[in-house]
Protein backbone atom coordinates (compact mmCIF):
# COMPACT_ATOMS: atom_id res chain seq x y z
CA UNK A 1 0.00 0.00 0.00
CA UNK A 2 1.36 3.77 -1.14
CA UNK A 3 0.25 6.76 0.67
CA UNK A 4 -0.63 9.77 -1.90
CA UNK A 5 -0.04 11.85 0.98
CA UNK A 6 1.97 10.91 3.24
CA UNK A 7 1.61 13.82 5.53
CA UNK A 8 -1.74 13.55 6.06
CA UNK A 9 -3.84 11.40 8.45
CA UNK A 10 -6.60 10.68 5.88
CA UNK A 11 -6.03 6.70 6.21
CA UNK A 12 -6.19 6.70 10.28
CA UNK A 13 -10.31 5.41 10.82
CA UNK A 14 -10.96 6.65 7.34
CA UNK A 15 -14.92 6.30 6.05
CA UNK A 16 -13.66 3.93 3.44
CA UNK A 17 -12.77 1.35 6.26
CA UNK A 18 -9.19 1.24 6.96
CA UNK A 19 -7.03 1.35 10.08
CA UNK A 20 -9.95 1.15 12.71
CA UNK A 21 -7.79 1.28 15.96
CA UNK A 22 -7.72 -1.85 18.48
CA UNK A 23 -10.41 -0.48 21.97
CA UNK A 24 -8.17 -1.22 25.11
CA UNK A 25 -11.46 -1.67 26.29
CA UNK A 26 -13.22 -4.31 23.86
CA UNK A 27 -12.05 -7.63 25.65
CA UNK A 28 -12.65 -10.33 27.60
CA UNK A 29 -10.52 -12.55 30.02
CA UNK A 30 -11.55 -16.25 30.58
CA UNK A 31 -10.31 -19.12 31.93
CA UNK A 32 -11.05 -22.59 31.81
CA UNK A 33 -12.17 -23.10 35.49
CA UNK A 34 -15.11 -25.54 36.59
CA UNK A 35 -18.94 -24.28 36.32
CA UNK A 36 -19.96 -20.83 38.01
CA UNK A 37 -16.38 -19.55 38.59
CA UNK A 38 -15.33 -19.82 35.06
CA UNK A 39 -18.26 -17.36 34.69
CA UNK A 40 -17.85 -15.41 37.57
CA UNK A 41 -13.94 -14.78 36.49
CA UNK A 42 -15.76 -13.39 33.40
CA UNK A 43 -18.46 -11.22 34.44
CA UNK A 44 -16.11 -9.54 37.48
CA UNK A 45 -13.35 -8.54 34.65
CA UNK A 46 -11.81 -5.03 35.29
CA UNK A 47 -8.18 -4.98 33.54
CA UNK A 48 -5.65 -7.32 32.57
CA UNK A 49 -2.51 -7.44 30.01
CA UNK A 50 -1.43 -9.02 27.20
CA UNK A 51 1.89 -10.93 28.42
CA UNK A 52 5.13 -10.37 26.21
CA UNK A 53 7.10 -13.16 25.02
CA UNK A 54 10.87 -13.51 24.29
CA UNK A 55 13.71 -16.03 23.00
CA UNK A 56 17.05 -15.44 25.00
CA UNK A 57 19.66 -14.98 22.60
CA UNK A 58 22.82 -17.29 22.27
CA UNK A 59 25.51 -15.96 21.45
CA UNK A 60 28.31 -17.55 18.82
CA UNK A 61 31.44 -16.24 18.87
CA UNK A 62 34.22 -16.93 16.39
CA UNK A 63 37.43 -15.07 15.72
CA UNK A 64 36.48 -11.53 15.15
CA UNK A 65 32.85 -12.09 14.94
CA UNK A 66 29.27 -12.75 16.61
CA UNK A 67 26.00 -14.57 15.38
CA UNK A 68 22.96 -14.69 17.52
CA UNK A 69 20.69 -17.71 17.69
CA UNK A 70 17.21 -17.68 19.66
CA UNK A 71 17.42 -19.56 23.15
CA UNK A 72 14.97 -20.48 25.91
CA UNK A 73 11.37 -19.36 24.94
CA UNK A 74 9.60 -17.50 27.96
CA UNK A 75 6.42 -15.56 28.42
CA UNK A 76 6.50 -12.69 30.98
CA UNK A 77 3.91 -12.78 33.84
CA UNK A 78 0.98 -11.02 33.87
CA UNK A 79 -2.47 -10.48 35.81
CA UNK A 80 -5.75 -10.04 36.22
CA UNK A 81 -7.90 -7.40 38.25
CA UNK A 82 -11.67 -8.19 39.24
CA UNK A 83 -14.34 -6.21 41.02
CA UNK A 84 -15.14 -8.13 44.27
CA UNK A 85 -19.14 -7.85 43.81
CA UNK A 86 -20.97 -8.63 47.46
CA UNK A 87 -23.78 -10.96 45.84
CA UNK A 88 -21.28 -12.91 43.55
CA UNK A 89 -18.52 -14.74 45.14
CA UNK A 90 -16.16 -13.19 42.97
CA UNK A 91 -13.23 -13.90 45.91
CA UNK A 92 -14.41 -17.65 46.41
CA UNK A 93 -13.46 -18.46 42.89
CA UNK A 94 -10.05 -16.80 43.12
CA UNK A 95 -9.76 -18.25 46.23
CA UNK A 96 -11.02 -21.95 45.28
CA UNK A 97 -8.55 -21.52 42.12
CA UNK A 98 -5.62 -20.57 44.33
CA UNK A 99 -6.36 -23.19 46.95
CA UNK A 100 -5.64 -25.88 43.61
CA UNK A 101 -1.66 -24.25 43.73
CA UNK A 102 -1.22 -23.65 48.05
CA UNK A 103 -3.24 -24.70 50.84
CA UNK A 104 -2.47 -22.96 53.69
CA UNK A 105 -4.10 -25.47 56.30
CA UNK A 106 -2.19 -27.88 55.23
CA UNK A 107 1.04 -26.25 53.44
CA UNK A 108 0.76 -28.80 50.74
CA UNK A 109 1.27 -27.74 46.79
CA UNK A 110 -1.40 -28.96 44.41
CA UNK A 111 -0.30 -30.83 41.55
CA UNK A 112 0.27 -28.80 38.10
CA UNK A 113 -2.35 -30.92 36.22
CA UNK A 114 -4.95 -29.25 38.95
CA UNK A 115 -4.29 -25.83 38.81
CA UNK A 116 -2.60 -25.27 35.33
CA UNK A 117 -5.61 -23.81 33.02
CA UNK A 118 -5.75 -22.36 29.44
CA UNK A 119 -6.67 -18.69 29.96
CA UNK A 120 -7.87 -16.63 26.82
CA UNK A 121 -8.35 -12.92 26.29
CA UNK A 122 -10.50 -12.15 23.34
CA UNK A 123 -10.47 -9.16 21.55
CA UNK A 124 -12.88 -7.73 19.59
CA UNK A 125 -13.24 -4.46 17.30
CA UNK A 126 -15.86 -1.90 18.81
CA UNK A 127 -18.71 -3.77 16.62
CA UNK A 128 -17.96 -7.15 18.06
CA UNK A 129 -16.20 -7.75 14.48
CA UNK A 130 -12.45 -8.68 14.32
CA UNK A 131 -11.88 -11.15 16.91
CA UNK A 132 -8.53 -11.63 18.17
CA UNK A 133 -7.40 -14.63 20.56
CA UNK A 134 -4.24 -14.81 22.85
CA UNK A 135 -4.38 -18.21 24.28
CA UNK A 136 -2.07 -18.42 27.54
CA UNK A 137 -0.99 -22.08 28.11
CA UNK A 138 -0.57 -23.45 31.83
CA UNK A 139 -1.74 -20.38 33.32
CA UNK A 140 -2.26 -20.24 37.02
CA UNK A 141 -2.06 -17.84 40.26
CA UNK A 142 1.32 -17.28 41.98
CA UNK A 143 -1.00 -15.49 44.75
CA UNK A 144 -3.78 -12.92 44.98
CA UNK A 145 -2.64 -9.36 45.72
CA UNK A 146 -3.43 -7.61 48.64
CA UNK A 147 -6.80 -5.18 48.47
CA UNK A 148 -7.03 -1.82 50.04
CA UNK A 149 -9.76 -0.50 52.29
CA UNK A 150 -10.51 2.84 53.65
CA UNK A 151 -12.83 4.97 55.72
CA UNK A 152 -11.73 7.87 53.60
CA UNK A 153 -13.01 6.26 50.29
CA UNK A 154 -16.07 4.99 48.83
CA UNK A 155 -14.26 2.98 46.06
CA UNK A 156 -14.36 -0.36 44.55
CA UNK A 157 -12.59 -3.13 46.11
CA UNK A 158 -10.56 -5.00 43.64
CA UNK A 159 -8.60 -8.44 43.55
CA UNK A 160 -5.26 -8.31 41.93
CA UNK A 161 -4.54 -11.93 40.80
CA UNK A 162 -0.78 -12.20 39.26
CA UNK A 163 -0.40 -14.93 37.41
CA UNK A 164 2.23 -17.06 35.10
CA UNK A 165 1.93 -18.76 31.70
CA UNK A 166 4.00 -20.87 30.37
CA UNK A 167 2.77 -20.44 26.34
CA UNK A 168 1.18 -17.84 24.51
CA UNK A 169 -0.28 -18.26 21.23
CA UNK A 170 -2.30 -15.79 18.69
CA UNK A 171 -5.37 -17.13 16.92
CA UNK A 172 -5.91 -14.23 14.54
Amino acid sequence: MSLTNPTSADHIAAEAGSFEPQRSNNFSFEVALSGADRDIIVMSLQATTIPGEKNDEIALNYQNEVRYVAGKYTVDAGSVTLRDYVDVDTRGAVLRWRLQVYDPATGKIGLAKDYKKTAYIVMTAPDGSGVRVAKMKGCWPTGIGAANLSMEQAGEVLIEVPLRFDKLEWDL
